[in-house]
């Protein structure tokens, strides 16, 4: 399966697949080393720069045939495994058709952007600002969203004319699954939908990118003034990565542009650049029956973890006798990393850099400003998976977003 790509030239990428740059121009087949270092690894997406004017690959490792592709400039793979300390060796082939594998597969309608994982729903992104269930809401979102055994992770009020299951609360509708968001953006509110907020505007969809080991999408968006009057624009960039059933990770990186004057980020709580409302069985207020889990980087739980600095928030729960979960990474170049989260214990998980003095209790100060023209990136990961956050080994799958093994061309 050859990845369909809309091309564009890439904004320049630093996620948990390593930028490297490769030095293989002019020869079709390479050799490309990855190492483990001192931690063992998993599952990890990866990808190395390719030269101008590749558009396939194929992929060995011995005499296995390993998945892979080239989109955005850069051949993409997995590393499945590889032990602390030791080194895998690929051969790869510039130019030649890999073996057909069924990937990630996005499907764009007018008002979705539709993403399957080997054939099964793993999310819809819903960029038109739609009135589900007599609520209008101001923002794109993801929604519904399949964790591992395709069971949903997020809440689904207000999003669907459904009914709504008794023991999900029917409070906070702009909590929309999946978002970003924050409260006061040049004095904008962006975070409520109340008749006074802002809006994030869909422009485009510049690049979008189905194959066997990732897809994605890149968009232009701005955000705006109740009026829709223009404040601040940005390219938002998702991934989604071909893994096991057990594990699932979607990655974003948001660069915003200061592009219509000076920027400013105010200080507020009522934000998270990367925003999840969960399901009712992850909340860890004891409500509704539920007996979740919420925990950060740095061992606290529950109410504890509200407003502190943390590299990530897990939060975790049964459903129908199982522990599912998921988690959102910081990336280090990140504003402020670690970051302070307005993680609530009744379900609202948010990554919020801006919030200090709510967070601090006056202590500290959160405004940011971007002077006119300048730009700035925030990156982050969700990781969905089975069991708590030791079961999942959290601590592990965020190590290989923040320090990902190195890869080079020999």
């Amino acid at each position: 399966m050859e990845p369909a790509v809309l091309t564009r030239t890439p904004v320049v990428l630093l996620t948990a697949a390593l930028l490297v740059t490769a030095s293989c121009a002019g020869a079709a087949t390479k050799t490309l080393v990855v190492k483990a270092s001192s931690q063992a690894r998993a599952h990890v997406p990866m990808s190395v720069e390719v030269p101008a004017g590749v558009a396939k690959a194929k992929m060995t490792c011995g005499e296995k045939a390993v998945p892979c592709q080239v989109a955005d400039g850069r051949l993409w793979w997995i590393l499945d495994t590889l032990p602390a300390t030791k080194t895998l060796t690929y051969t790869v082939e510039l130019g030649a058709s890999g073996a057909a594998a069924k990937g990630v597969e996005l499907r764009t309608s007018p008002q979705t952007i539709a993403i399957t994982i080997e054939g099964k729903p793993f999310t819809a992104y819903r960029f038109t600002n739609p009135k589900p269930a007599g609520q209008q809401l101001r923002r794109p979102y993801f929604w519904p969203v399949f964790g591992p055994g395709q069971v949903t992770m997020t809440r689904p009020y207000p999003l669907t004319a459904e009914k709504i299951p008794d023991n999900v609360a029917k409070d906070h509708p702009h909590h929309t699954s999946l978002y970003v968001a924050h409260g006061d953006v040049n004095g904008a509110d962006n975070w409520s939908i109340s008749g006074k907020a802002g809006w994030i505007v869909h422009k485009t969809f510049d690049t979008v990118v189905s194959g066997p080991v990732m897809g994605m999408f890149r968009e232009t968006l701005n955000w705006t003034t109740v009026d829709k009057k223009p404040v601040m624009a940005e390219v938002r960039t998702a991934r989604v990565y071909r893994l096991p059933d057990t594990h699932r990770m979607l990655d974003l990186e948001l660069v915003f542009q200061a592009k219509y004057g000076k920027v400013k980020f105010g200080d507020t709580k009522e934000g998270g650049l990367c925003a999840a409302r969960m399901r009712p069985e992850f909340r860890a207020d004891g409500k509704g029956g539920s007996k979740g889990r919420l925990v950060n980087s740095e061992g606290e739980t529950a109410g504890d973890a509200w407003g502190k600095k943390a590299a990530w928030v897990d939060c975790s729960g049964a459903v129908d006798g199982k522990t599912l979960g998921f988690a959102i990474f910081d990336a280090p170049t990140n504003l402020r990393h670690p970051t302070t989260w307005h993680a609530r214990t009744y379900g609202l998980l948010t990554a919020n850099p801006f919030g200090l003095k709510h967070f601090t209790k006056g202590k500290q100060t959160g405004d940011h400003t971007l002077d006119a023209g300048k730009e700035m990136t925030q990156r982050y990961r969700i990781y969905f998976h089975t069991g708590d956050e030791k079961a999942a080994d959290v601590a592990a799958r965020y190590a290989d977003y923040a320090q990902p093994p190195e890869a080079a061309w020999k």
